[in-house]
């Protein structure tokens, strides 16, 4: 694959995100950031830290495999954290079994699968391009060839 189309799809999905962030807020259609709909304070936090990635690869076309690399982590900890912490409140909450609320494990639900299945995919295509790219970049760097110049 040539290096411009590697990184088409994670670019594309960054600079998609105004049009997730369209649709969330006036459509009702959460695809992007799900698991945290319960959290609108981090949710606006990481639309935010999306649209920074965007404006990043937009600008900066050499800084993809990093930002690809940093975000694909960043989300897939915020994808596992989000979906496991409903677990971890009613684990939290066995200390008084009165107290225990088996209602928060439901919590899953379709847009959760849509956001899991499309984050997860997005992050492990990016981080595994980036990853690549990295070492093709640090093993032209040590024969003493000019790195090649991934947008």
């Amino acid at each position: 694959m040539n290096a411009a189309g590697r990184y088409s799809i994670p670019r594309l999905y960054y600079l998609a995100t105004p049009a997730f962030i369209l649709l969330d807020y006036f459509a009702g259609v959460n695809v992007r950031v799900a698991v945290l709909d319960n959290m609108p304070a981090y949710k606006g936090l990481y639309y935010g830290f999306c649209v920074a990635c965007g404006a990043a690869v937009f600008l900066l076309p050499q800084s993809s495999v990093v930002v690809a690399l940093f975000e694909s982590a960043v989300n897939i900890c915020i994808t596992v954290l989000a979906i496991f912490r409903p677990y971890l409140e009613t684990i939290r909450q066995f200390d008084n079994i009165l107290e225990v609320d088996l209602q928060g494990l439901s919590m899953f639900d379709a847009p959760q699968a849509v956001n899991l299945l499309m984050a997860g995919v997005i992050a492990a295509i990016a981080f595994l391009q980036a990853n690549k790219t990295l070492a093709e970049r640090f093993r032209q760097a040590t024969r003493g060839q000019s790195p090649e110049r991934v947008p």
